[in-house]
């Protein structure tokens, strides 16, 4: 059995952390789901709460991106809609308000938001987490709002260490036996880019101004 679990999870990561691998980034949303009793067939896990398989949004809905130094001295982002996907983004969150939202970048999850009202500016946040080499590849798919500022933080090569399933970890499975997958966090403690040269004390002060303010609509609120 421990041998089964082995190879499922080694199966699951390499799945997981392939699109890190791939040229182009995938980044995604999904919802807290509203039927975790649906088991594999419908459901991803993160963190112990069940989220929908299906996302409301990916990077095909949207057209720009800016960052900023997050406070643990990660970058976060902030991803804009087009007009065609802004009612799109306020539906999606209007009727989920009270759930979790969960950003999944490169198949590693981010900090979950909790919506508490209809988005209507077409403007999503990740608070914090990534690092210079994902605002590269980011920068590959979409638009920089900012390019003067964001190429400059720019990494070629991914300073994150790849998660590892904790030894205690076990398979949670559905009422058919069928093991729900589980999703990687995005190791924040481990992905602050502070130890490169482009992330100093100096930088970060001089870059404060450029974290967004007044996101009422983009809880901050931890799980």
């Amino acid at each position: 059995m421990n041998k089964i679990f082995f190879a499922f999870c080694t199966l699951a990561g390499a799945l997981l952390l392939g699109s890190c691998q791939q040229k182009q980034i995938k980044a995604y949303f999904l919802t807290e789901s509203s039927n975790p009793e649906g088991g594999a067939a419908f459901n991803v896990r993160y963190d112990g709460r069940m989220y929908n398989r299906m996302p409301i949004m990916s990077l095909k809905h949207f057209e720009k991106f800016r960052s900023f130094m997050a406070e643990d001295g990660s970058y976060g982002i902030v991803l804009y809609t087009p007009k065609e996907y802004i009612n799109r983004l306020f539906t999606e969150t209007q009727q989920n308000i009270g759930k979790h939202l969960l950003p999944v970048i490169g198949g590693l999850a981010y900090q979950p938001l909790e919506i508490d009202c209809g988005i209507t500016d077409g403007q999503l946040i990740i608070w914090g987490g990534l690092n210079g080499y994902d605002l590269k590849r980011l920068s590959k798919v979409l638009k920089p709002a900012t390019p003067e500022i964001e190429e400059k933080r720019y990494l070629d090569e991914d300073p994150r260490p790849l998660p590892e399933l904790p030894e205690s970890a076990a398979p949670v499975k559905d009422e058919h036996g069928r093991i729900i997958p589980e999703l990687f966090s995005s190791a924040l403690r481990n992905n602050s880019p502070a130890s490169s040269e482009k992330a100093t004390g100096q930088k970060q002060q001089a870059e404060s101004s450029t974290v967004p303010q007044n996101f009422s609509t983009r809880s901050q609120k931890k799980q």
